[in-house]
C-alpha cells in the first residue's frame, strides 16, 4: 500500500517541479548586456540579414525622436466625395460656431450681418448654391474634382469673416488647412 502512495508522491513532486521550472524559465528577465557565450553584446547574430544602410534589418528602432510633418505625411483619403465635402462644411461650420461662442451672440451677430452683406461673400454664396444644386447630377469623379474648389471657396469666405472680425476689433486667425 505504501508503494503506490510513494509513486504518486514522487510523480506529483516531479510534475510540480517541472511546472515551476518552466514558469521560471518563461518569466525570467535577461539583461540586454548579457550575451550568449562566444559573442559580445555589440556583435549581431551571424544569421541576421544586413540592410543597405549597414544596420541589421531586424533591429528595433526607437520612435523617441520621430516627428511627423503634416505637409509630407499625406495619406490618400478613402472617403467618398460627399463625405469629404461634408467634412469641409463641418470644419468651417465649427469655426463659425467657435467664433460665435468666443465673442458671444451680441457681438458676433452684427459682424456676421456685415460679413454676409459683402459683395464677394454674396457671390460665394451664389456659387455654393449652384454647386449644391448640381451636386447630385455629377459623377463621383466630377465631385472629387470639385473638392479643391469647395475648400478654396470656404477658405475665402472664412477669410472674409476673419477680416470683418478684425475690423470690428476682434482679431481672428483661420485654422490651418486640413
Amino acid at each position: 500500500m505504501s508503494r503506490p502512495f510513494a509513486h504518486r508522491f514522487v510523480l506529483c513532486f516531479l510534475a510540480i517541479s517541472l511546472g515551476a521550472a518552466a514558469l521560471y524559465w518563461l518569466t525570467r528577465r535577461v539583461p540586454p548586456s548579457a550575451a550568449p557565450a562566444g559573442r559580445s553584446a555589440a556583435t549581431p547574430a551571424a544569421n541576421t540579414p544586413i540592410g543597405a544602410a549597414g544596420k541589421p534589418v531586424g533591429t528595433v528602432r526607437s520612435t523617441a525622436a520621430l516627428r511627423l510633418d503634416p505637409g509630407t505625411n499625406e495619406l490618400p483619403d478613402h472617403r467618398t466625395a460627399k463625405e469629404q465635402k461634408d467634412a469641409v462644411v463641418k470644419h468651417w461650420g465649427n469655426f463659425i460656431e467657435g467664433e460665435k461662442a468666443r465673442l458671444g451672440a451680441a457681438t458676433f451677430d452684427p459682424v456676421a450681418r456685415r460679413w454676409l452683406a459683402r459683395p464677394r461673400v454674396r457671390q460665394l454664396l451664389e456659387e455654393w448654391k449652384a454647386l449644391e444644386q448640381a451636386w447630385p447630377e455629377r459623377s463621383e469623379e466630377q465631385r472629387a474634382a470639385q473638392l479643391p474648389q469647395i475648400e478654396a471657396m470656404w477658405r475665402e469666405g472664412m477669410a472674409e469673416l476673419a477680416a470683418e472680425l478684425t475690423v470690428a476689433g476682434h482679431p481672428t486667425e483661420l485654422p490651418p488647412p486640413k
